[in-house]
């Protein structure tokens, strides 16, 4: 990702708040295939101070080979947002974009562990409003469920965190800027923005 110092974001927490936000992202791989990608939900966690994703493909997917010590990214976008000239009071401008995105870079690991891969879907169930139950299903469809995915998990070798939200502008032009956000029902960009001043 090209990182602007002023827009890089270091806090791990926020980092991690936003994935689980917007936990459904892309995984991107490269293999005999050339570069393959599959967007999936990812599950987020720090262990021992390090990002570390986890997830599912099915098993039918090729890019599950490199699931096996292959090198991962895992690509989040958070709140974003164009950004019209004519709201800075700072003239003249030029349009932009304001977004909030992380880069995940690790070695992936496949699970086999039917109990990890339980543990793993029943956490991506869990704001099921119909309060789906794994292990209400019979158990021979269950097995046949596990057959057809294969579980993975990324530890985090590299994160790239750019929270771009006109920082590189004055207070009185990010005001202005927060306000037609809100005009527009983009308060989750607006907040974010906000959190600059």
């Amino acid at each position: 990702m090209y990182l602007r110092p002023v827009f890089i974001e270091h806090d791990q927490a926020r980092i991690v708040s936003l994935i689980e936000a917007y936990s459904f992202g892309q995984l991107v791989t490269t293999g005999a295939a050339g570069m393959e990608a599959s967007h999936v939900p990812f599950l987020v966690s720090v262990e021992d101070g390090h990002i570390v994703l986890s997830g599912h493909l099915g098993a039918a997917n090729p890019q599950c080979a490199a699931l096996a010590g292959g090198q991962g990214l895992a690509t989040f976008c958070g709140p974003h947002a164009y950004i019209a000239p004519g709201w800075y009071k700072t003239q003249p401008a030029v349009p932009t974009w304001d977004y909030a995105a992380v880069h995940i870079h690790g070695t992936l690991e496949r699970i086999d562990d039917e109990a990890w891969v339980s543990a793993m879907l029943r956490r991506l169930a869990k704001d099921d409003p119909a309060q789906f139950d794994l292990d209400a299903l019979e158990d021979k469809y269950r097995l046949m469920m596990y057959k057809g995915i294969k579980g993975f998990r990324m530890k985090a070798t590299r994160v790239e965190a750019q929270w771009k939200m006109s920082q590189n502008r004055s207070a009185e032009d990010r005001l202005s800027v927060i306000a037609a956000l809100r005009a527009q029902g983009n308060d989750a960009c607006a907040d974010l923005i906000a959190e600059t001043l």
